[in-house]
């Protein structure tokens, strides 16, 4: 079996099998439910309150207290 022939037949077999897939239909129960926020924007969102707590602690000890 030379390469041209592999190639050849693994291109088929690949494509076939491709098509199968992208035409048979998946009932929507079969996916897993998906969360409200995806796992980036709880991240973005920690990070933005840890960085307003910071912003607020350098805030507050910028402040002097000597008269």
């Amino acid at each position: 079996m030379d390469i041209r022939n592999f190639v050849t037949g693994s291109s088929v077999i690949l494509a076939g099998w491709l098509g199968a897939t992208f035409l048979n239909e998946v009932p929507a129960k079969r996916y897993p439910k998906q969360d409200k926020t995806p796992a980036s924007a709880v991240i973005v969102e920690t990070h933005a309150k840890a960085l307003a707590a910071v912003e607020v602690k350098s805030a507050v000890s910028s402040v002097s207290l000597s008269h």
